[in-house]
């Protein structure tokens, strides 16, 4: 054990940009693994079960960029790893890999490997020789080949000779091994052109060692992908290789790169006279040069693709072409954080449409979209690999989110409920299936009237045995209109002239017409019923005449009386609902009534199928759309976006206890009780509603102050309308909250707890017939049917199409961080703010766990604080501010923390366009019953500084606005209680006093400038912008004395700066008794803007400092002598650390949770945000 150092760091976790990804299939138990480069380690997982090996530190401060392992299919197996990142390149054994997975420490066999070597130019590509002879190739930013190899006696990379044809800018290459002394080389210039040619290798410098192909022009912008596919054969038994590129103006083009004997002498003398014309500056008319050009008419196929810019495409290496088909498939991942698949239709060219510069039998090709996988959030997919497993794709993809997703059909679901390996298959399938009526009635089995006589135990009807009806259509516009799920597995459909069909989910969808009454005229369905798996499950059908049928899946094949009620039937909701009793043995349904206040709840007995009825009685004009039962209350929600609790009375029947409003004129669109994790009572219920939010309300029912109080309040980013919620079981006693709903013309299920999609069905949109069931037995299961173009629609998924292997957090930069005692609150640049637990004692994977995710801000958010761990407080641009409330809920069902927007900042100025840069808080009175009362001072971009009063029952009350210069305010610190600090981009410190003083009834709060104001203190400290302050009291004030603060700076002048100031009581009044006792600047502390600072330490021993800078790089400052003006300033470095994260935006200390750790001295945290997230341990 290493003894305690003052101010070492040691870096125990990183969330950051998933820059490279590389499959490995382990030489020890044959299993696939996947390599992660996040920043400059190697983290180790198994696909299967999602399990993390470890990880390696690889470079020293560089992010990797690439990793490239020979493929399993080489000649003879290489037992090197090829890891590069900029100038960067290091050779691993795969003996390592092997120890980590192992579960060794190979952390010790990087010092046995090459060390890490610096090429002369960026890298890339780079791949290694599937050949076994340990030599290497690498690409570089200027199209030049470098030819090394690894030296096994010394440990060392070797570089060989270099070799170009010309040496435009490029910003993407790739390599593809031809034959053990030739490389095919692809290379995508800034300025649109792609240059293909062939490198050889060991070939004599003297001889002829590059043969140009093609010079491609078409693309309107920099090339940012190309890729080579292997060799493909045709239906034709013509063998292709083709190119695929992506741009910087969103297009994806597929070109033929075939070395045909015919064009062997074009390519020689034509490509080969032009090549050192490839641009090295400006566009150009690409377009148009390509029209003329003889090598157009090997660009197969062009489409236009992704909503911003693409990154990367590739082929698949396994391309299996049937003779019918002709299909190549080709993946793109783009800035959007999309990953999608394309299907290219290649066919022989028709000889009447040859053209005379068209090679005979040469393919067209049409490029079509298949589908869409958005598994990151925020922007950018940096990284992919692909592999295939049993004949499918497997794609990996890591985005700036540092997430890591697997898609494609090759997927392996460890779930112990998907054993069924068809379930793979079934991924890469079209989900949806349409019926039209006409198949419906083709397909429905035969029904046998002598087995329909069911005796019915009420004593109402025994049987609706009637003659068969017609197996065609009604009628020309006879279609479905009404769906329910009677389970996940039973299904009933309903067509406009009356027909009900009930189908069953076995191999394949199966129908069977029921047996109706000639009357039943217009039919209500019930509402799926959702909840565990019962013995009978059953469905209710209503009519206009009051008769409430139900269907059962007990043999019988038509549907039988249950009840009847008084008037037309207007809905039936099921009450027995996911989350209800277990001990419960009945089913209880809702309905209601058309034109009428009374509704009727049924309780069935499911095995003798008696029933008892209640009634309830609703407010003039309150249309049910939501029903939930739960602790002997009724909690229905209307159209008008209205929730009501009743309860019963002594008489059994309902009456309404209170009405809320949750949503004006947006209807509830479901109701779920959320389970207890005690004994206690609390009646949680979760709703959605057509906003596009869910909700959680705690319902209190005593008799003397019964309400709703809301305490969970969310905005998912995947829908506009939310339909639907429901818990799925993950097998393991964990549970994660589904949601439903519609966005634009798709039908989406998104994982909330995840934050990420289940599926989406391209639907059409909300307005049409549809019903949705989710799958008990799996996670991600779901059925979902609907109506389109007159036709049934059926989706059935087992598996989600796609798996996490590792979770991700922001995918924007952060600008902001703030920690409490037990939370840490970040914000980015994709307006969300999460709320993460951090626990060190956990693995890499589950230190950092959101708990939260808040989506209300429409601006970047400028600025974080907490008070306490109940209170979390936000700034953004447009002048927006907003305080948050946070919750603790106990349930079993949501585990999680409850967050809810308590107040918007109202008193925005005209314009509202100013940004709110910082803003500071304190509490300036509490009482026993948690209501605090807050002092906010915050600056704006406009030079104000403004201070409110707030609390939770007055909202925000103003008590003092002030004016600084035309500079912004940049930070603002409260100090004494009438004294706050501000900082400005022309480099000065400002103290303001009396920013509390109550103005008197009827006067303005605005300063006037006369000489009754206060005028602030101020002192020049940086030559520019102060980006970062902290502030911390070094002796308060006692019986009238002054109390003392130390402030340290971070400035856009890369400089530290440190001013003691001393401030009077507010007894001794104004200003002018503000001493700065000593102000003191270290110069060229960074290389770059600081952007964060922190005061970790103040003590008899001098003062820590931490800073963090855009030059990516965390020191620790010692400070001795700032005490007074007379003192010389001493400074000392202790620590210097590279930094994995860039753009920093932010850098905050907090306490070590676990306090004294076993005499290794006592231990603080380090948090840095920017692009991604890093924590430090910091000995003090």
């Amino acid at each position: 054990m290493q003894p305690a150092v003052l101010g070492r760091l040691r870096r125990e976790f990183v969330l950051n940009p998933i820059t490279a990804l590389a499959f490995y299939t382990s030489s020890t138990d044959g299993q696939l693994y996947l390599l992660a480069g996040e920043d400059t380690n190697i983290k180790v997982y198994r696909v299967q079960t999602s399990h993390f090996c470890g990880q390696l530190p690889v470079l020293r401060a560089q992010s990797i960029h690439g990793i490239a392992v020979p493929p399993v299919e080489a000649t003879h197996q290489s037992n090197l790893i090829l890891v590069w990142g900029g100038h960067s390149i290091k050779i691993l054994s795969t003996d390592i890999i092997e120890g980590l997975i192992s579960g060794h420490d190979s952390e010790k066999g990087l010092t046995r490997g090459p060390v890490e070597v610096r090429a002369p130019d960026w890298i890339f590509d780079g791949r290694i020789s599937p050949f076994g002879d340990g030599r290497i190739v690498l690409l570089t930013a200027h199209n030049e080949v470098i030819q090394a190899h690894v030296d096994l006696d010394q440990y060392s990379l070797v570089f060989d000779n270099v070799q170009s044809p010309s040496r435009p800018i490029l910003y993407s290459g790739n390599f593809f091994w031809v034959s053990k002394d030739c490389v095919l080389v692809a290379a995508g210039t800034v300025f649109g052109e792609i240059l293909v040619w062939k490198c050889y290798l060991g070939v004599r410098e003297e001889k002829r060692n590059c043969e140009v192909l093609f010079v491609f022009t078409g693309h309107e912008g920099s090339i940012f992908g190309v890729h080579i596919s292997p060799e493909i054969q045709s239906s034709t038994g013509e063998t292709l290789r083709l190119l695929a590129s992506c741009s910087d103006d969103r297009t994806i083009r597929v070109w033929d790169i075939t070395e045909r004997s015919e064009s062997g002498h074009q390519s020689q003398d034509g490509f080969e006279s032009r090549i050192l014309d490839a641009r090295e500056t400006g566009f150009g008319n690409n377009a148009e040069t390509t029209a003329h050009d003889s090598s157009s008419s090997r660009c197969l196929a062009t489409v236009m693709g992704h909503s911003s810019r693409i990154w990367q495409v590739e082929f698949p290496q396994d391309q299996p072409l049937f003779k019918t088909s002709n299909i190549v498939e080709l993946y793109s991942f783009g800035e959007d954080a999309t990953a999608q698949k394309w299907n290219l239709s290649l066919a022989p060219q028709p000889s009447k449409l040859g053209a005379s510069n068209t090679p005979p039998g040469e393919a067209i090709a049409n490029l079509t979209h298949q589908s869409t996988f958005s598994n990151h959030s925020g922007k950018h997919i940096w990284s992919h690999a692909m592999a295939s497993k049993n004949g499918r794709p497997l794609i990996a993809t890591g985005g700036a989110d540092g997430k890591v997703a697997l898609i494609g059909s090759g997927i392996d679901h460890s779930s112990p409920k998907v054993a069924d390996e068809s379930f793979g298959v079934i991924l890469d399938k079209k989900k949806a299936v349409a019926w039209s009526l006409a198949d419906v009635l083709q397909s429905s089995r035969p029904i046998d009237v002598a087995t329909d006589s069911h005796a019915g135990s009420n004593g109402l009807v025994d049987s609706l045995a009637l003659p068969l009806r017609n197996t065609k259509p009604k009628n020309a516009k006879e279609a479905f209109n009404r769906y329910t799920f009677i389970s996940d597995a039973q299904l009933l459909a309903a067509t406009n002239s009356g027909r009900i069909f009930f189908g069953v989910f076995e191999d394949e969808l199966r129908w069977t017409e029921l047996i109706l009454p000639d009357e039943i005229g217009q039919i209500v369905f019930s509402h799926a019923l959702l909840g565990p798996s019962i013995a009978n499950p059953m469905a209710l059908v209503g009519t206009n005449s009051g008769d409430i049928y139900y269907y059962i899946e007990s043999g019988a094949q038509c549907l039988q009386l249950l009840t009847k009620i008084d008037g037309k039937v207007g809905g039936i909701f099921c009450l027995s609902g996911a989350n209800t009793s277990s001990k419960c043995r009945y089913l209880h349904f809702l309905v209601t009534v058309l034109r009428s206040t009374k509704a009727v709840i049924i309780q069935v007995d499911p095995d003798t199928l008696t029933t008892k009825s209640a009634e309830a009685t609703l407010e003039q004009g309150f249309m049910v759309t939501a029903a939930s039962l739960t602790h002997g209350h009724l909690i229905l929600g209307s159209r008008k976006g209205l929730i009501a609790v009743l309860k019963a009375g002594e008489d059994g029947n309902y009456f309404t206890v209170f009405t809320i409003e949750v949503h004006k004129d947006e209807a509830i669109t479901s109701i779920l009780p959320l389970q207890n994790r005690d004994d206690q009572l609390r009646n949680y219920i979760l709703s959605t509603c057509r906003d596009g939010r869910y909700r959680i309300h705690q319902i209190t029912t005593t008799p003397s102050q019964p309400n709703a109080v809301l305490i969970h309040e969310a905005l998912p980013p995947f829908v506009s309308s939310v339909e639907g919620a429901w818990f799925s079981d993950n097998g393991d006693g964990t549970k994660d909250l589904m949601l439903c709903g519609f966005r634009s013309k798709n039908f989406v299920v998104w994982n909330e707890t995840q934050r990420h999609e289940v599926a989406t069905v391209d639907c059409g949109g909300s307005s049409r017939s549809y019903a949705w069931a989710p799958l008990r037995s799996q996670p991600d299961g779901f059925r979902f049917v609907f109506t389109k173009a007159g036709q049934m629609h059926v989706f059935s998924q087992m598996v989600a199409c796609h798996k996490t292997l590792k979770v991700g957090g922001h995918g924007r930069e952060i600008k902001a961080v703030s920690v409490s005692s037990r939370y840490v609150a970040t914000a980015a640049e994709d307006t969300v703010i999460r709320i993460w637990e951090y626990n060190n004692d956990h693995d890499d994977q589950s230190k950092a766990r959101c708990v939260a995710a808040l989506e209300k801000h429409a601006t970047g958010i400028q600025a974080l604080k907490w008070y306490g761990n109940e209170y979390l407080f936000s700034s953004g641009g447009n002048e927006e501010f907003f305080v948050w409330k946070l919750n603790q809920l106990k349930s079993d069902d949501f585990p999680g923390l409850g967050v809810v927007c308590e107040a918007v900042f109202p008193d925005r100025s005209d314009v509202g366009d100013a940004r709110i840069t910082d803003f500071d808080v304190t509490c300036a009175a509490s009482d026993d019953g948690g209501t605090s009362e807050f002092r906010i001072s915050m600056v704006l971009s406009n030079s104000t500084l403004q201070t409110y009063a707030y609390t939770t029952q007055a909202g925000f009350r103003l008590l003092r606005r002030s004016t600084y210069t035309g500079a912004c305010l940049t930070q603002v610190r409260r100090l004494d209680r009438d004294y706050v600090m501000t900082a400005a981009t022309d480099g000065h410190l400002a103290v303001y006093t009396k920013t509390e003083q109550m103005p008197e009834e009827g006067a303005e709060c605005e300063d006037s400038g006369g000489a009754a104001t206060p005028i602030p203190v101020v002192t020049k400290l940086h030559q520019n912008t102060i980006k970062s302050l902290d502030v911390r009291q070094v002796a308060p004030a006692v019986d009238g004395s002054s109390s003392e603060y130390l402030v340290v700076t971070g400035g856009d002048d890369n400089a530290l700066g440190f001013v003691h100031i001393s401030l009077p009581s507010t007894a001794q009044g104004g200003a002018t008794g503000v001493t700065v006792k000593s102000k003191h600047i270290i110069r060229s502390a960074h290389a770059a803007a600081i952007t964060g600072v922190a005061i970790a330490h103040l003590g008899e021993d001098g003062v820590l400092v931490v800073s963090g800078s855009n030059d990516q790089r965390v020191k620790v400052w010692r400070l001795l002598g700032w005490q007074g003006q007379k003192r010389q300033l001493r400074a000392q470095l202790l620590d210097e650390r590279y930094s994995s994260v860039a753009d920093a935006g932010g850098l905050e200390v907090f306490e070590d949770g676990d306090g004294d750790r076993q005499g290794k001295g006592k231990a603080k945290k380090v948090i840095v945000v920017g692009v991604g997230v890093e924590i430090w341990e910091l000995e003090v």
